[in-house]
């Protein structure tokens, strides 16, 4: 009767229903796989590319932090969803600056760190600077600031000065790194324009409150003008024994947070002792980063820093041509040979 009908047909919504469910649960897995692996390839292809060590002009002028636009630029250039590794390494006995990336990132990387510091060098890293020598250890440690929606401000002129000098105070059979590792981020810049609505948007009886939260909804908006990446800082030190690794990751780690400001403290987050994590230069915790604010520690120094860094590996003298009054033009001048000289 309508009874049974009436149960048959629900039992086969049911199912129908289930059916649904798990179709759709598979292609969620699905789309969740793919994702993965397509961002384990993007790893794998990265690890894989060369390692360039960058060499600055011994004579360059200082740049204002200000004025260094190579994060906004290279946001855009490099390859979808791929990371670059920016990098300071050494120890008291030779310090470098380098680039590590897949074939196509470091070319577009280089492009745009040539634009921003003309006359700059570069040369293979043999060996690469991130690989654990043999029977070192290695200790690492991961930074970042509390918050993507407040500036990461210098706290000093440079915050290079501080990590130049923590580098030139490792001595021996040890070496320190620092990765910025960083790839173009697609959603800060929503979210922000987001919080600047919901700041302008919620309603209070207080006219202080309704002004504060206008200047709260003003610097949201201005932030959500800016370019982001998302960024990876890390900090590692490599020596013949953990405790001497741990002390020199350490001692970079205090050097890097004391270098911002405390309204938005970069802090450690994370550390550990996997040595595929630094040479493969794996993304580790990630926060969104201003370009603008990235150019504090991703930037090339000036010839003031080299007084901290007299190790620091720089570009040869600046190639330039003969005076004119040393030149030899044949329509002006003439040859002649002496006898008796033997050829």
């Amino acid at each position: 009767g309508a009874a049974a009908w009436w149960h048959r047909w629900r039992l086969f919504l049911f199912w129908l229903l289930l059916l649904f469910v798990l179709i759709a649960a598979v292609f969620a897995r699905s789309k969740r796989l793919i994702a993965r692996y397509r961002q384990q390839e993007i790893i794998r292809r990265v690890a894989s590319g060369p390692t360039v060590l960058l060499l600055p002009r011994s004579d360059a002028k200082a740049r204002k932090l200000s004025d260094v636009g190579v994060w906004n630029r290279l946001a855009d250039a490099l390859p979808h969803d791929e990371h670059i590794s920016f990098e300071i390494v050494g120890n008291a006995d030779d310090l470098a600056f380098a680039l590590h990336g897949s074939e196509d990132g470091l070319r577009a990387a280089l492009t745009q760190f040539r634009a921003e510091w003309p006359g700059m060098h570069r040369k293979p890293a043999d060996p690469d600077p991130a690989e654990l020598p043999e029977g070192w250890s290695l200790w690492w440690i991961e930074l970042a600031p509390q918050r993507f929606d407040e500036s990461v401000s210098a706290a000093a002129a440079d915050p290079l000065r501080a990590l130049f000098i923590e580098l030139n105070g490792v001595l021996g059979q040890g070496r320190g790194v620092v990765q910025v590792i960083a790839r173009r981020n697609f959603g800060a810049r929503k979210q922000l324009g987001q919080m600047a609505f919901a700041a302008r948007d919620a309603e209070s009886p207080s006219k202080g409150i309704r002004a504060l939260r206008s200047q709260d909804a003003k610097r949201l908006e201005a932030r959500a003008r800016e370019t982001y990446l998302d960024v990876t800082l890390r900090v590692a030190g490599l020596a013949d024994t953990p405790e001497r690794a741990q002390g020199i990751a350490r001692g970079l780690a205090r050097a890097a947070a004391a270098s911002f400001d405390a309204r938005n403290p970069v802090q450690p987050v994370r550390q550990g002792d996997d040595p595929a994590v630094l040479s493969a230069r794996v993304p580790g915790q990630s926060i969104p980063w201003a370009g603008s604010d990235l150019a504090a520690i991703g930037h090339l120094p000036g010839a003031d820093l080299l007084s901290l860094a007299p190790r620091l590996q720089t570009a040869p003298a600046k190639y330039l041509p003969a005076a004119p009054e040393m030149r030899f033009n044949p329509a002006i001048h003439r040859t002649a040979f002496l006898e008796g000289l033997e050829a």
